[in-house]
């Protein structure tokens, strides 16, 4: 099965491998930004793309946000909400860190008591491979 991997790239590289590496020891294909080279489109358009290609989506959340977009939410952001209403996805909040507001009212709507996920927490890139 391909897996989307969705989180913010900045500053978060070695969570985003950790996944990776989780992905591939289960005999999935992992689906994530970094690997799709030069294309002819936004990478808004890409990244919707590979969402839609994939079965699964794997949310990583941290302290940071990220930057909005057009929508007037982060590219994160923007993919959760593509990919809560068409595909499952699994949700991993990282523990003991300052979130800024808008993260902090991202990660309040994915785990909301009644539209959102149960998640898992994880503190390093190690127990995301667990």
């Amino acid at each position: 099965m391909k897996i989307f991997i969705s989180s913010l790239i900045r500053d978060f590289s070695e969570f985003r491998s950790a996944a990776r590496d989780a992905v591939l020891q289960l005999g999935h294909e992992p689906i994530m930004a970094e690997d799709f080279g030069a294309r002819p489109q936004s990478p808004q358009i890409a990244c919707l793309d590979g969402l839609r290609q994939s079965g699964l989506v794997i949310l990583i959340l941290g302290a940071q946000y990220g930057d909005p977009q057009a929508a007037g939410i982060s590219a994160t952001h923007e993919e959760y909400r593509e990919a809560k209403g068409s595909r499952p996805v699994i949700a991993f909040v990282q523990d003991g860190v300052d979130r800024v507001p808008e993260e902090a009212a991202f990660v309040r709507e994915v785990q909301g008591w009644e539209g959102g996920l149960f998640r898992g927490g994880f503190t390093t890139p190690d127990q995301l491979k667990g």
